[in-house]
């Protein structure tokens, strides 16, 4: 995404005009970075899950046939499931994990949560130390990637 340089307000502007012009540009260019941001937020909603589908007969089999292993998180399509999927946060921190992840990992837990047994469990909600603050920091690596300053 590319922006225009502006001008710094601790230095003071030209004019009343630039100064307006500038802030209508600040507020375009900060929407069209959350657009983006947005974007990916529902992509990856879309794609939610995917792997329950990818692997659609390994999930089957090892939900539908709960005798063999008493210990449904031991089962070989869940090991798949929590490994390949980047929102199951309590098991797995990708390295450059992001608020995206995070998101995704909340309302999963959310609608899982609530349609499974009405309510939303805190205990599945823990995440490991510093979670948080990596994906903070790594989002805004990814953005600061994303924006790209023209010249004047």
């Amino acid at each position: 995404m590319k922006i225009k340089k502006t001008s710094d307000p601790q230095y003071g502007y030209e004019n009343k005009d630039i100064l307006y012009i500038e802030t209508e540009q600040h507020r375009n260019d900060v929407f069209r970075l959350m657009s983006l941001l947005a974007l990916e937020l529902m992509e990856t909603g879309n794609e939610h899950d995917w792997s329950k589908i990818e692997y659609f007969d390994d999930f089957a089999a090892d939900t539908l046939s709960r005798e063999d292993t008493p210990d449904f998180k031991s089962r070989p399509w869940y090991n798949i499931h929590t490994k390949k999927e980047r929102h199951h946060l309590s098991f797995k921190v990708p390295d450059d994990v992001d608020l995206i992840d995070v998101i995704e990992f909340i309302c999963d837990s959310v609608v899982a949560g609530k349609a499974r047994t009405g309510r939303v469990e805190k205990k599945y909600l823990e995440l490991p130390a510093n979670v948080l603050k990596k994906a903070f920091w790594n989002t805004v690596d990814k953005m600061t990637k994303e924006v790209k300053v023209e010249k004047w």
